[in-house]
């Protein structure tokens, strides 16, 4: 393969792996392209330091990253193989010798779909098989001034914000009318409280028919990367039945909820994220992503 068709490759397949999910829409990844392999960077001046601070959502999203590559080169007609080193991982590619399946051409036109659910959802129950329900742990995280700070320094609240970080979570994915930067920090910090987050919470979990589980079996880094690509998978398949998924990991982020989880599941496994399922309207936005020349070492 020559060098300049796999760099073209490779652009062509960060575009898809960008699309992931991550944490306050972080983006907590950097790309490299050799002569024959794609290597993945993790981003940690994106480091969440209040909600994630072992890392572990930013290993699962690059687990997310990386998913969205393989399928993306499997469309493609590439096979991918990937192996965690030197704290990055290493993606080689090579080209197939089957016709792509249909099951990749349902993740593949997946990706640019998928999206995480704002708001509740319709009531309804999936009447497919019953998946694992948890119970949503009540949390004091928005008694934490830290928490708040945090997430109010990723929130963008008119366009010209959105534009100038191309990150963040987005006052129009959010379904909020535009502010000025200064005035739209105000009015949410007055917002954030327990009381009213406990009220949007009940009438989310009301609403959703499901509540899925993922665990790792030790909590290492090569685990939550793993996990990342099944989770990622899973998502995309649920994109594709037309259901609608939310996340629910404050039980995963608080350490003392996060203990008692885990002591009540009875399971050795460590709770890594919690997602809440059921159908719900269509976005009429889409959260935004930083340009790939930008992310591309």
């Amino acid at each position: 393969m020559e060098s300049l068709k796999f760099n073209e490759l490779a652009e062509k397949l960060i575009q898809y792996a960008i699309r992931a999910p991550s944490g306050h829409n972080s983006q907590p990844w950097k790309f490299q392209i050799s002569e024959n392999e794609i290597i993945i960077v993790p981003d940690l001046t994106k480091h969440l330091d209040v909600v994630d601070t072992s890392d572990k959502e930013l290993y699962i999203s690059i687990g997310c990253a990386l998913k969205n590559l393989q399928v993306a080169a499997s469309h493609f007609g590439y096979d991918s193989d990937y192996v965690y080193k030197d704290k990055k991982i290493f993606i080689t590619l090579n080209k197939k010798e089957d016709n792509v399946t249909a099951d990749d051409d349902t993740l593949f036109n997946a990706i640019n779909k998928r999206h995480t659910h704002r708001g509740k959802f319709s009531g309804e129950k999936i009447p497919e098989e019953q998946l694992q329900r948890v119970e949503n742990k009540k949390n004091s995280s928005m008694s934490d001034n830290a928490f708040k700070d945090e997430l109010v320094e990723w929130m963008r609240f008119n366009k010209n914000h959105i534009q100038e970080t191309q990150n963040g979570l987005c006052y129009n994915v959010l379904g909020f009318p535009p502010t000025p930067q200064f005035l739209g920090k105000k009015i949410i910090k007055m917002f954030l409280n327990p009381s009213g987050q406990n009220k949007t919470d009940d009438a989310v979990n009301a609403s959703t028919s499901h509540f899925c589980l993922f665990t790792v079996k030790e909590p290492t880094i090569e685990n939550y990367i793993e996990l990342g690509t099944l989770l990622e998978e899973y998502l995309l398949k649920v994109t594709s039945s037309g259901l609608a998924y939310s996340f629910s990991n404050q039980p995963c982020e608080v350490l003392k909820i996060y203990e008692t989880l885990k002591a009540e599941l009875k399971v050795n496994d460590y709770p890594g994220v919690i997602i809440r399922l059921g159908y719900g309207k269509e976005p009429s936005n889409f959260s935004p992503r930083e340009k790939p020349d930008i992310q591309i070492l």
